[in-house]
């Protein structure tokens, strides 16, 4: 899901209610008890996926019935054919219009996310919080037609301009500002990379995600809605598989590849990863990539976005990944994988899993001597990832 060469058209038969609302948040106190949990879906999708939100509300709402009383079920929708709103779902009233903006919002600027987001904290107050982000992405790489890095998002009403896609950087400050997460879970291609989630370490315990692209359709909201009123990586991970393979609007997609990440364990595996890897890269050497599996092959947009978990096995000793993946385990605790071996590609000449013994659900950067025309050998030392295993001491 969430590339540009989705084709894609469902009658939308979720009905939502027409009476309009003050888009702004009332002064006084918050409008109702604080729930046990809030779940926020934001649907950054003004752009070529908006005939997806019909699908994926609609198998939301048909699992309305999971959601319990004390959850508040909150979804943001920006697309082409309405003003952005927000809308609740619930098992009693089912979809129903909570807030109505007036004015056509840019989903993937900064400061419209950050009041979005508080208005849902501020209406919506709970004990713990989780979120889904909903749109195109393309992980921590540049979007060589946008020359901008690290992005989440695409508004096509903003396109063009420097709004018109979001940096992993301020996706961080942004939610720094909010209520700690249970989880994020990205609904979105190539958001499961090792760049992205340490950028988003401190501000959720779990990341979920895939780290290539995704199918078409996206998650099958009605196997995943449990599990995410329930605060359950796991369960979102497991949900999502289970929907996997399937035939949407006559498009048969032969799986997806996802994993769940701890956030908790994430430094101690990059003091491991720069431990064990860097010493492969001093003074600008370049390891052969042979073997090693990438999940892009269309190097005029994007990175191989190499599997992690393959790439450590196929540089190191077998002592050494032995006690790499020790540390690999814990940050990484699940990984599925179709029986297929495949995943929906655009962008992968050929997406399958050569070795499913090595595949580990999480992508990784290795900066070659190919990508310097392109720039993101420089892009990559501005992550944080890219100080915390150590990379400057490579040269690279």
């Amino acid at each position: 899901m969430k590339r540009l060469g989705l084709y894609l058209i469902i009658i939308y038969n979720v009905v939502m209610l027409s009476c309009c609302h003050d888009s702004l948040v009332p002064p006084e106190g918050p409008s109702r008890d604080e729930a046990e949990r809030t779940v926020i879906v934001y649907m950054a999708g003004d752009n070529s996926l908006s005939p997806a939100i019909r699908l994926d509300t609609t198998e939301m709402a048909r699992a309305k019935s999971l959601i319990p009383e004390n959850v508040n079920f909150i979804l943001y929708i920006d697309d082409k054919t309405r003003m952005p709103a927000l809308y609740e779902l619930s098992a009693k009233n089912g979809m129903q219009l909570l807030v109505q903006y007036e004015e056509e919002h840019c989903s993937t600027d900064s400061l419209t996310m950050l009041s979005t987001l508080r208005d849902i904290v501020y209406l919506c107050p709970a004990r713990h919080y989780g979120i889904t982000f909903w749109s195109h992405a393309t992980g921590w790489a540049p979007l060589r037609k946008s020359a901008r890095r690290n992005t989440y998002g695409k508004d096509e009403t903003y396109e063009g301009t420097k709004r018109s896609e979001m940096e992993i950087s301020d996706l961080r400050d942004i939610l720094s500002q909010l209520p700690h997460f249970d989880y994020i879970f990205f609904d979105a291609c190539f958001m499961q990379c090792i760049e992205v989630a340490y950028e988003l370490r401190n501000v959720t315990d779990y990341m979920v995600g895939s780290p290539a692209e995704i199918p078409g359709p996206g998650a099958p909201y009605d196997k995943v809605v449990g599990a995410l009123c329930q605060g359950n990586a796991r369960g979102i991970v497991e949900g999502y598989d289970a929907g996997y393979p399937a035939t949407y609007s006559g498009y048969y997609y032969k799986g997806v590849l996802l994993s769940c990440i701890d956030c908790a364990q994430l430094e101690p595996l990059a003091e491991a990863t720069g431990r064990f890897l860097t010493p492969h890269f001093m003074e600008r050497k370049a390891p052969s990539t042979q073997g090693f599996q990438a999940y892009s092959s269309y190097l005029n947009k994007y990175t191989h976005y190499f599997d992690m978990r393959t790439t450590m096995r196929r540089l190191l000793s077998d002592e050494d990944y032995a006690v790499w993946m020790q540390f690999f385990d814990k940050a990484v605790p699940l990984r599925t994988l179709s029986d297929t071996r495949t995943w929906f590609a655009n962008f992968c000449k050929v997406p399958f899993v050569d070795d499913p013994d090595c595949y580990g659900g999480v992508s990784m950067f290795v900066p070659l001597e190919e990508y310097e025309a392109y720039g993101w050998n420089k892009d990559f030392s501005h992550t944080s990832w890219y100080e915390a295993a150590g990379w400057p001491t490579t040269g690279w």
